[in-house]
């Protein structure tokens, strides 16, 4: 695990989420259990304004209607729906009411990621990259506590691109540099991870 790795230092209070600046698109990486929807749950209660994707609410709207349904045997329905909904709206572009959407992601697998930020550019959003970098365990444990384990071999998956990766990312994190179509890179542990956002969503 890393510190802050993004060692912008602290901007001025700024006005409200998309004032000023082009529409934002935020992707919210990390290894499944890294706190992701956790975190999202967190930043849409105190943002209303804030367009979260993220695929927990798809799979609680499913699970309230089927209970008898074990996860498994829809978890491709979830991801599915949520890789769709995302590139929907990405595509549809920025509106008034639409300014700033968080997206929850895994962001392991670079060719998707950038594939993402791209189509964002060219629809007009500006791009922030938000990994949350967490031991294995932890991670591990966050799954445990959610009540819902990854397969191992799909985690292990996710865990060695994200190993792969993380050097660089770190790097380009630490030295304010952008990723491909990402405009800013961050690099952060799960207990600094909250005030980065609350921080990217008034930038």
């Amino acid at each position: 695990m890393t510190p802050d790795a993004s060692l912008t230092p602290a901007t001025p209070a700024c006005p409200p989420a998309g004032v000023g600046e082009r529409p934002h698109l935020l992707l919210l990486g990390g290894v499944p259990g890294a706190g992701k929807s956790t975190l999202i749950r967190q930043v849409a209660e105190r943002n209303p304004a804030v367009h979260t994707l993220d695929p927990e609410t798809s799979a609680r709207w499913l699970a309230a209607r089927a209970p008898r349904i074990p996860y498994r045997l829809y978890r491709p329905v979830v991801h599915l729906w949520h890789a769709l909904a995302t590139l929907v709206l990405v595509l549809l572009g920025p509106t008034r009411e639409r300014r700033t959407i968080l997206v929850h992601d895994p962001a392991t697998r670079a060719r998707r990621r950038a594939l993402l930020g791209r189509i964002a550019r060219a629809r007009g959003w500006r791009t922030s990259l938000v990994m949350i970098d967490v031991p294995r365990a932890v991670a591990i444990d966050g799954q445990q506590a959610r009540g819902r384990m990854v397969r191992s071999t799909s985690f292990d998956r996710h865990w060695h691109r994200w190993t792969d990766d993380q050097p660089r990312l770190v790097g380009v994190a630490a030295f304010g540099g952008t990723d491909g179509p990402w405009d800013r890179v961050h690099v952060v542990d799960r207990a600094r991870a909250g005030g980065r956002l609350e921080t990217l969503l008034v930038a």
